[in-house]
């Protein structure tokens, strides 16, 4: 009976799925899921990092980080957001995207940092 629960609490959804990113017209919009929403244009998207640690599968072990001009992101979500597909979709056919990098960070179980997308101000 109790291996019974402790399945049925290993399976249930992560709170990380919570989480969504969407892309709206020329805007990103990103949310946790608990009523904090981000939004900001897409042509201010100067980086795509993804960030991994070792804390999966038990934490957000893979989360992308949005970068305008400023040292800080200015929007993040994790791997298991809702949307994220279409976000992947969009990010591949940009200019200044970097294939192999999302490939290493796929299959990373460090801390580390890989820059998948790099655009100039002038869009290229």
């Amino acid at each position: 009976m109790m291996f019974g629960r402790l399945r049925k609490w290993l399976a249930g959804t992560s709170p990380l799925t919570l989480w969504s990113v969407d892309l709206l017209g020329a805007e990103i919009v990103t949310s946790d899921g608990h009523g904090t929403e981000q939004r900001f244009a897409i042509r201010d998207i100067r980086r795509v990092v993804v960030a991994t640690d070792d804390s999966g599968p038990w934490g957000a072990d893979v989360v992308f980080l949005l970068y305008s001009d400023r040292t800080d992101p200015v929007g993040m979500f994790p791997l298991e957001a809702n949307g994220r597909d279409k976000f992947v979709d969009w990010l591949v056919v940009q200019p200044g995207y970097r294939e192999r990098e999302l490939a290493k960070a796929m299959s990373s179980t460090q801390v580390a940092r890989f820059e998948v997308l790099s655009v100039q101000p002038n869009g290229g």
